[in-house]
């Protein structure tokens, strides 16, 4: 008797191999046990014990018994007993636009890029436990809208089947990325939306198609040298003041970035996040393959104009030199931004205070490679993910706020850039006229084992990411901002008191005073929800 088991790859498909191996010991087991089974009963009809003449009849259909019982029996066992397996894959694309000038994110006054100082990217991974899949991505960019993740996201899920729920996307927060969201004074560049989002989706997609069996583990260090809380009490009437009808505050005692020398600073405003958690991911045999860190500061910033990823490309690049490896081949490192909305790089208690990208990438790497030291890794993690959405208030001008603003414009301003603070501000309340009065945000919490993400689509402050912290349920927890969208600054609401930049209603600040105790408390639930799901 001859038997051939032919199991044919589904091309495309990256769980097939670890099923088709699966399924050949199931047929190996199956013929095996059957075989053994029939040998014993030759045995048995040849040993004289008296069986009756016509049992040659009754023994084919009792192998035919045999045959469905050994089957049922094995397969049964066998889905018991086979492990599941923990896959991951990484990608990244280069969205460096092509066209120039450009305009850029992350400035007051109308900004034109003429060149790229170092290449921009989408860099993805996907994990999967066998039972659920997730994607992550982060974008070298200021901010990205939720609708422009949205449409990413939906052409992902056509091709990989990974429902846009369990899909993760944020934005670096570089200040030297093409504008993908209007603020300030620099609006959209909508044909590099229309670049960008394909690009997205194809990170996703390319991650999912390089998932292979691998190993994980997390960890975290400190690197408080490079996070310090940028906004200080000033002495009465030296904190920048706008008119109030143009920002929506009317106390101002609070100053963002005030430098080293101005002797009227008191004193700073809240506590901050210096750690450095980090997700680290490596194939079967122990190479690198990839790993997602986190950190609370804002960004670095370049000595000259152009575009760049920031200290979050350039870390990117030295955790690839530091482990031997080459960029996107297979490896990539991901760097995700924390809760910095009050947060910078600088410190202005110290005189000739000096920072760029390359140095706090350097800082950030080495806080990684400390805790990856520490690291211990498992070939198996449950996975899970929750997404919930929130309607929050708008701080919307009045009509009277908006007249005053066109009529100063029209006065002051014309068809020219805006200069300085109460222009800007009074074309910020112009642009919100039309806005509705409600804007509906996403919040995510993922469990990878006993790693927790939280995020947010807000510049979220350094005393929110810290209580998030202190009441997850995780042992180990990141929190994630500018997550699934962009909802501007989330200050607490005694923050609103003290007023100051991040206080000023705009594009880029103008959810509903009592915002944060709810998304902080929405991103809490939700991280509870996932640590009682899937127990291992």
């Amino acid at each position: 008797m001859k038997f051939e088991i032919r199991i044919v790859k589904a091309d495309g498909d990256p769980g097939s191999e670890h099923r088709t191996r699966r399924m050949s010991g199931f047929w190996v087991a199956m013929v095996g046990t059957f075989t053994t089974s029939c040998l014993a009963l030759s045995r048995f009809r040849g040993s004289g014990l008296g069986l009756p003449s016509d049992f040659g009849v009754r023994a084919s259909e009792f192998l035919g018994c045999l045959l469905v019982i050994c089957v049922l029996n094995l397969a049964s066992a066998y889905c018991h007993a086979a492990l599941p397996i923990f896959r991951a894959g990484a990608a990244m694309v280069d969205i460096t636009p092509t066209n120039f000038p450009i305009r850029t994110a992350g400035n007051l006054t109308l900004t034109l890029a003429h060149k790229a100082i170092d290449p921009l990217n989408v860099r993805a991974l996907v994990l999967d436990d066998s039972q659920t899949q997730i994607a992550i991505a982060v974008v070298d960019s200021c901010m990205v809208d939720r609708e422009t993740m949205d449409a990413a996201k939906t052409a992902a899920r056509y091709v990989t089947g990974i429902p846009v729920e369990r899909m993760l996307i944020s934005a670096t927060h570089t200040h030297t990325a093409p504008a993908a969201y209007s603020c300030h004074g620099n609006d959209v560049e909508p044909a590099y939306v229309r670049f960008l989002i394909p690009r997205i989706a194809a990170a996703i997609i390319q991650a999912w198609r390089n998932c292979v069996p691998a190993r994980v583990g997390w960890g975290k260090a400190e690197c408080s040298q490079f996070v310090h809380c940028r906004r200080w009490i000033m002495r009465p009437g030296t904190a920048e003041d706008p008119p109030a009808a143009f920002t929506g505050q009317a106390t101002n005692i609070a100053m963002m970035n005030p430098g080293y020398a101005n002797t009227n600073k008191i004193r700073q405003t809240g506590p901050l996040d210096p750690s450095v958690t980090v997700l680290s991911l490596q194939a079967a045999d122990g190479r690198p393959l990839a790993l997602l860190a986190n950190y609370s500061t804002h960004y670095a910033g370049v000595s000259e104009t152009g575009l760049s990823a920031d200290y979050f490309g350039e870390f990117c690049r030295v955790m690839a030199k530091e482990l031997g490896v080459e960029e996107g081949k297979p490896f990539v490192a991901l760097m995700s931004n924390g809760t910095s909305g009050d947060a910078n790089c600088i410190d202005f208690t110290r005189p000739n205070w000096k920072n760029d990208r390359f140095v706090v990438a350097r800082a950030v790497a080495d806080a990684v490679l400390s805790a990856m030291k520490d690291a211990r890794y498992r070939d198996w993690v449950p996975l899970a993910m929750a997404e919930q959405k929130r309607s929050f208030k708008v701080r919307l001008p009045s009509r009277q706020d908006v007249a005053a603003a066109r009529e100063y414009l029209a006065k002051n301003v014309g068809d020219r850039p805006t200069h300085n603070w109460e222009e800007n501000y009074a074309r910020e309340t112009v642009k919100m006229a039309d806005w509705p009065a409600k804007k509906t945000i996403k919040l995510q919490a993922l469990r990878i084992g006993e790693l927790g993400i939280g995020t947010t689509p807000c510049e979220t402050f350094g005393s929110t990411g810290l209580a998030i912290k202190q009441a997850s349920p995780f042992a180990l927890t990141m929190v994630v901002k500018l997550a699934n969208g962009c909802h501007g600054y989330l200050p607490p609401p005694d923050q609103f008191e003290l007023g100051g930049y991040t206080t000023w209603r705009a594009r880029s600040s103008y959810l509903e005073v009592g915002a944060e105790p709810e998304i902080k408390h929405g991103v809490l639930s939700l991280l509870n929800q996932v640590a009682l799901s899937k127990k291992p």
